[in-house]
């Protein structure tokens, strides 16, 4: 009986939706075909009427796309636009302890991470910042490394918040283990960002550098495997090394090791 209840509570729903969008369609029709013959007295061809409705619904989406990309940009005040030396920062570029992630956006466990990490920054009250740095995986790639420079054209496109933005989506909505997101320019409209400039930043093979360069310094400090973070205590130049994913207890017992010898 509750099966049937939802069934029909769904339907409703999507009946709703269909008379919705018919409305907003025949509205469209109506108001392109009167502006018309009020300016030249000639009706539309049936192609120059679905055009002209098709880009006001393109119009429309871009105002949504828009509208989420501001919502998003109130939730990571944290991030300032700008950072020292272009770096991706996440929190007060000047915190007494930072935590430097080396990640693969197509890690299931830096995905499982990525939570944690934030969460413990939200909660020092700017004493703890957040730097990734790119260590995409070889069984990951070309994917990983591919998103990587993703995140990195639109840092250099937009600013450093927005750029984080975008690292949250792709952790969140990335199928992972190198399966990616398809279309990652048509993705990155999803959420406001101009797709033809990021995929054109993509096709120049630019940052590339960037990521070969975060990646060689993780295999500097013995990283093989992500996530690795490396706890640093700005204030003495202290250093501890993290492997595999970690609780938050975990991350500020860490912190307290390097900071207070505890």
């Amino acid at each position: 009986m509750k099966g049937n209840q939802l069934l029909i509570s769904m339907l409703s729903i999507i009946s709703i939706g269909l008379i919705v969008f018919n409305i907003y369609f025949y509205s469209e029709l109506s108001s392109l075909q009167a502006a018309h013959e009020s300016s030249s007295k000639t009706h539309l061809s049936h192609h120059d009427i679905i055009q002209a409705v098709d880009d006001r619904l393109a119009s429309l989406k871009k105002r949504n796309a828009k509208a989420v990309l501001s919502r998003l940009e109130e939730q990571f005040q944290l991030a300032n636009e700008t950072t020292p030396d272009n770096r991706l920062i996440y929190g007060n570029p000047n915190a007494k302890i930072t935590l430097q992630e080396y990640g693969d956006i197509e890690c299931p466990y830096c995905r499982k991470m990525h939570g944690v990490i934030k969460q413990v920054v939200h909660h020092s009250q700017g004493v703890i910042n957040w730097e990734f740095k790119h260590f995409p995986l070889g069984i990951h790639n070309p994917v990983a490394a591919v998103e990587g420079q993703a995140i990195e054209c639109i840092k250099a496109s937009y600013n450093n918040r927005i750029a984080w933005i975008a690292l949250d989506k792709f952790m969140m909505d990335t199928r992972g283990n190198g399966q990616g997101i398809n279309d990652v320019p048509e993705y990155v409209r999803s959420f406001g960002l101009n797709g033809s400039l990021i995929g054109n930043c993509l096709a120049s093979d630019d940052h590339q550098d960037k990521i070969n360069q975060d990646y060689q310094d993780g295999q500097r400090l013995g990283i093989s495997a992500t996530p690795a973070v490396r706890i640093i205590d700005n204030t003495n130049a202290k250093t501890y090394l993290l492997g595999g994913y970690k609780t938050s207890e975990q991350l500020l017992q860490a912190i307290q090791r390097i900071t207070w010898g505890g």
